[in-house]
């Protein structure tokens, strides 16, 4: 499998049609089929149901997705490390995590670039990572969903989310509108992004006595927020998504709320103590501690 047929893939699993990936992608509708195609034949399973009016991710396609976005993740985050070893870079570098990086910081930096805020560049890594790329220099700055505990550290507050349930509307419909955490066990299986955001969740399920292991689809580990909206959007199941990132498919009624089960988030930003990051800080109009 080769970097372009992945890309290919994951933007047509994104996206569940051939042309809109196409449209995003600078490719004809053709080209991207064909190169669907030749890597379901080299993989020998299909990838897609194409039976309905939308493209569905078959079994095989939600693994690969899931594989597929930690493989080129890890590849950006490769070339970081390389760029990063330039002698002569000038600008600033924030590691974020996933949703960070994907749902606040582009928007946050396009709408501060002529505030004083020049050249900050974005790395993207799991929590260990971030941490680590702050602790050794690497990094200017980190933004995770995890408050910092070293006392190295300094840190402000700064996005608030929270996960939802959310589910296709036809699959909503098959839910009581008074769902609570006691009968959330009779909808199993779940889906949810198992990633950084699995603490957070995990633990306020065992906070109401749930068990996430049983809740969970004992297949589906989708690592990502978009993973597990393509997912919900295949009408099956329903599952816990960042009301962030999941915003523009409730807007187009692709998606809608289930009941009124949240789970708040919390994003810190965070540097050295030695380190000033009052420019960063002044993206969020905050204070560090």
């Amino acid at each position: 499998m080769t970097f372009e047929q992945m890309r290919i893939f994951l933007e047509a699993a994104h996206f569940g049609s051939f042309t809109h990936a196409a449209e995003q992608l600078g490719l004809t509708q053709s080209a991207v089929s064909v190169s669907i195609k030749k890597l379901e034949e080299k993989l020998d399973v299909p990838l897609f149901d194409r039976s309905g009016r939308r493209l569905m991710l078959t079994e095989a396609g939600q693994v690969l997705l899931n594989e597929a976005e930690r493989i080129l993740r890890d590849v950006e985050l490769t070339m970081r490390r390389v760029e990063g070893r330039r002698p002569l870079a000038q600008s600033a570098l924030v590691a974020c995590t996933a949703s960070a990086y994907d749902f606040w910081m582009p928007q946050m930096l396009a709408r501060e670039s002529g505030a004083g805020v020049q050249g900050v560049d974005l790395i993207r890594g799991s929590v260990n990572e971030v941490t680590a790329y702050v602790m050794r220099g690497t990094a200017d700055a980190g933004v995770t969903s995890a408050m910092p505990s070293h006392p190295q550290f300094q840190q402000v507050a700064v996005f608030a989310d929270r996960l939802i349930l959310c589910g296709h509307p036809e699959r909503a419909r098959q839910v009581p509108d008074d769902l609570g955490w006691k009968a959330l066990g009779e909808q199993v299986p779940l889906l949810w992004e198992h990633g950084e955001l699995t603490a957070t969740l995990a633990a306020v399920l065992a906070s109401h006595r749930l068990d996430p292991d049983r809740l969970a689809h004992p297949v589906l580990k989708l690592a990502s927020s978009m993973a597990v909206i393509s997912a919900l959007l295949g009408g099956r199941y329903i599952g816990f998504v960042s009301d962030r990132a999941a915003q523009p498919w409730l807007s187009a009624g692709r998606l809608v709320r289930i009941g009124t089960l949240e789970i708040p988030v919390r994003y810190w930003l965070f540097g050295l103590r030695e380190h000033n990051i009052d420019r960063f800080v002044s993206l969020f109009g905050g204070r560090a501690d």
